[in-house]
């Protein structure tokens, strides 16, 4: 009898800890988001007053009503970062579909192809993904210069899809790796060529990694801030990181309005990991299984 209550108050006390841990972790992970969101609402004179307050006493959409520009009451910053959700939308949108279209069909090349230096290619490949960005910061800017492209939005594509280029073809390659290679061979046995197998047989069934790597990748270049601030030098190409930043100035921080800004950055990739979520998680877990 002691020893089934003993064994009862283990589990108990284990249930009741795995709920706190899974609790500490939602409150780490929601915690700044959740405070942006209440400080987005929240009148100005109370984000500055000294203490915690968790919750507004009123509540103000004022700030909403002027990124978005209801009545009339846009300002320049306001009018700056509705243009750069465009831009940012433009710039991770091309991006990922630049970097699934060549990536896929490279990772499929490294996979299934047997060619001379196919290693060493690999390696230079994810070297690249390998190096901090800013050691590549000067030499983007030196070559954007001398061609004219610092300041537009193409310059951003370009280098974004260098980065997640390799990205692609790294996980690309493991998750084709778990196909089954008879697939390909009842393919070719039925008469199709080795393109036709790919984008009848492999395509569709890779379809989940895909998603996967479709989603992450635009979620790398939407928070890409770093080559943003040096090469959208005009208010026509800045990108959602970009002119959040800006709502801090010289002359001060106008924190009420970066952190509704804030919110407004979070909403399309917060959609996108919810609507993709089951597919993110399929996608990369069957990748990681080898033939």
């Amino acid at each position: 009898m002691k020893t089934r209550t003993s064994r009862k108050i283990k589990k108990t006390a284990a249930t009741v800890l795995l709920y706190l841990a899974v609790i500490i972790v939602l409150l780490w992970t929601m915690g700044p988001l959740l405070w942006m969101a209440v400080s987005s609402i929240m009148p100005g004179r109370e984000m500055l007053e000294s203490g915690t307050r968790i919750l507004p006493s009123a509540v103000t959409l004022e700030r909403y009503a002027v990124i978005f520009g209801i009545d009339g009451q846009a300002t320049q910053q306001a009018l700056v970062f509705r243009r750069s959700i465009l831009n940012s939308v433009i710039v991770a949108g091309v991006s990922t579909l630049f970097s699934i279209v060549f990536g896929s069909v490279a990772a499929y090349a490294f996979s299934r192809l047997m060619f001379k230096g196919k290693k060493a290619l690999l390696f230079v490949a994810m070297f690249f993904q390998l190096l901090p960005p800013i050691s590549l910061l000067v030499p983007y800017y030196i070559m954007g210069s001398r061609t004219g492209m610092v300041g537009h939005i193409i310059t951003l594509i370009i280098i974004d899809t260098n980065f997640i280029l390799a990205y692609v073809i790294w996980v690309m390659n493991g998750y084709y790796k778990s196909i089954p290679r008879d697939l390909e061979e009842a393919g070719r046995i039925d008469g199709c060529t080795r393109f036709g197998v790919f984008w009848r047989i492999i395509v569709p069934t890779a379809a989940p990694g895909f998603v996967a790597v479709g989603a992450l990748s635009f979620l790398m270049a939407w928070d890409e801030f770093l080559y943003a601030l040096v090469f959208s030098q005009s208010d026509s190409a800045k990108t959602i990181p970009v002119a959040v930043s800006e709502f801090s100035t010289k002359y001060g921080v106008d924190y009420g309005m970066m952190m509704t800004s804030g919110v407004v950055a979070t909403i399309i990739p917060l959609l996108l990991a919810l609507f993709f979520q089951r597919y993110i998680v399929s996608g990369l877990t069957s990748g990681a299984v080898k033939e």
